[in-house]
């Protein structure tokens, strides 16, 4: 991801306000939710590398259709396009390695696994930032882009390489109707999974939402690609740490502080980077990404332990949507209360809705699985 550190940056330039900077993403997560599900069902059906080689393409295009537009309608498409490669991928990778791990009869490591993917990506994505700035510097935000297209056309033949790990085999008939009967299943009667699909899409929306009002708040307060970059860098480099450690971090902190630091602290962080001076408010935001980097492995794995391998990546995909549409509704609103009175206004009013959805949700998944609010961590 190269173009984290710049991305506001080559938004303003080409003409773009706040709104239609959160419109942007919308529409890539609204073209995200879309697909979602079929998508995840596709790659239960064909396989997960099948599907992961289709996604890794549409990420290429879309990445190539970015670097040579100029104009709403061209990044339009180009987000577009990428939602449909980021649907191909979301659910499958996660479905691959938790079938992967039980085949070998490892399945209970999916945490430090899921945990170091995280981890990694996120020490790629500081180096990325650091190459993505220098570039900026030298040459051109759009020079930014177009690195980012070589980048991306890397998964393809990465995606080749991967290997489909046996799984227990659909027992349904394909079709639309299978489809149907495994979200009504996962949402409305296995109440242990839809609590954990809760929590989890909920948290997603809210460290999605984080990532571009992050960049809108450094903008906001007149930081440059100069200083932005090393914020970026700093900010991946505490996921990546965190996540790297998940595992262990879930195993110091117990069931309980872990999940409560999750339910409670990501949706307190808008407030806190909304009402607070700008060095605490950084120093928030900082703490918002130490709990991100074994938030999502955590919540994954969580999902994972309750849910059948021949539907696993339909599930996570179930979740993914949940985020993409969330999102959709959420970034909008955030960008138009914030160009209309402010953002300090728009982060304290999102954290506040926030808060109640992730103690509504929290509250939820206690009843359904006490346990996983247990002090001792079952690791």
């Amino acid at each position: 991801m190269l173009i984290m550190p710049v991305v506001a940056l080559f938004y303003n330039k080409n003409g773009l306000n706040d709104f239609a900077i959160f419109s942007l993403q919308a529409i890539y997560s609204l073209s995200v939710a879309l697909l979602e599900i079929p998508s995840g069902y596709m790659a239960d059906v064909i396989g997960r590398r099948k599907t992961l080689i289709l996604g890794s393409i549409f990420g290429f295009l879309g990445y190539l259709v970015y670097s040579l537009s100029s104009s709403f309608s061209g990044f339009m498409l180009a987000e577009i396009t990428l939602g449909l490669g980021g649907s191909l991928i979301s659910g499958a990778d996660s479905a691959m390695l938790y079938d992967s791990l039980a085949a070998m009869r490892r399945q209970h490591q999916y945490l430090q696994f899921e945990g170091r993917i995280t981890s990694l990506g996120n020490f790629a994505e500081t180096g990325a930032a650091i190459c993505g700035g220098l570039i900026a510097a030298s040459l051109s935000y759009r020079a930014v882009y177009i690195s980012q297209t070589i980048i991306a056309s890397l998964a393809i033949p990465a995606a080749f390489f991967l290997l489909e790990p046996p799984r227990q085999s659909m027992q349904s008939h394909p079709g639309i109707q299978h489809i149907w009967t495994v979200c009504k299943d996962s949402i409305f009667y296995n109440k242990k999974l839809s609590s954990t699909i809760f929590v989890s899409a909920i948290t997603g929306v809210a460290t999605l939402s984080m990532a571009w009002c992050a960049q809108i708040y450094f903008i906001t307060n007149d930081f440059s690609a100069v200083t932005i970059t090393p914020l970026w860098v700093a900010l991946n480099l505490t996921v990546a740490l965190v996540a790297a450690f998940a595992a262990k971090t879930k195993a110091i902190l117990g069931n309980r502080i872990s999940l409560l630091l999750i339910i409670c602290y990501i949706p307190l962080a808008y407030i806190l980077l909304g009402s607070l001076s700008l060095l605490p408010a950084l120093l928030s935001l900082f703490f918002f990404y130490a709990i991100r980097g074994y938030a999502t492995p955590v919540l994954k794995d969580y999902i994972n332990s309750n849910c059948a391998s021949a539907t696993r990546a339909t599930v996570l995909s179930i979740r993914s949507m949940i985020i993409r549409i969330g999102f959709t509704l959420l970034g909008p609103a955030i960008g138009f209360i914030s160009e209309s009175r402010n953002l300090s206004f728009a982060l304290v009013l999102t954290g506040i809705l926030l808060f109640i959805l992730s103690i509504t949700s929290g509250f939820f998944l206690y009843l359904q699985l006490p346990e996983n609010f247990s002090k001792k961590s079952f690791l």
